[in-house]
């Protein structure tokens, strides 16, 4: 894997975790799409009604099997909206008009505004504790802050695993993990 990375230098990890995860071969992110996707649906409560989500980009798992998976039980599917530093989440259906934020990251040309009670956010990076290492900007961080979402469920490969990542205050812990190796639940 090369020289270590100190475990405060944040923009290195990032580097190094967004390269690992758009190293894995088609193959593998359709293998671990699909071992996601099965994870997710088996571990939703019965009363699940609005599960936030995202649409794939840069090597992140792509969970388009989860959410068709979500709309054949009748849930709600939302995606991040962003406005200014803030973000909420949208419903999408397959017929959702889309345009791209400042980021380039498609959603909802008009939203419709819903609270999530399952967020599947993605990551950069992740570690034991239940610390996310996201892209930087925050927008997570400052959702779950204002808006008490009780699974809060990264999403990643297993090779984005990493013992113990730098946290500050303003971090804000997963309750679970997802990869292609299965679901962990944080304390």
């Amino acid at each position: 894997m090369g020289v270590p990375i100190p475990a405060t230098d944040k923009q290195a990890l990032r580097r190094r975790y967004r390269q690992a995860r758009r190293a894995l071969s088609a193959q593998d992110q359709r293998r671990h799409a699909e071992a996601v996707a099965g994870q997710v649906l088996s571990h939703l409560a019965p009363d699940t009604t609005v599960v936030a989500t995202y649409l794939a980009r840069d090597g992140e798992v792509d969970l388009k099997l989860a959410i068709q998976g979500l709309w054949e039980r009748g849930i709600t599917v939302a995606v991040p909206v962003l406005a200014g530093r803030s973000m909420r989440f949208a419903e999408y259906r397959s017929d959702t008009p889309m345009v791209c934020n400042r980021f380039g990251i498609a959603e909802p040309g008009q939203p419709v505004t819903v609270v999530p009670g399952v967020v599947l956010a993605p990551l950069v990076a992740f570690d034991e504790h239940g610390t996310r290492l996201g892209m930087g900007g925050g927008y997570y961080d400052r959702y779950f802050d204002a808006v008490a979402i009780q699974e809060r469920v990264g999403i990643a490969h297993e090779c984005q695993r990493v013992v113990e990542l730098p946290r500050t205050p303003r971090d804000v812990r997963l309750t679970a993990v997802v990869t292609e190796n299965g679901r962990q639940v944080f304390q």
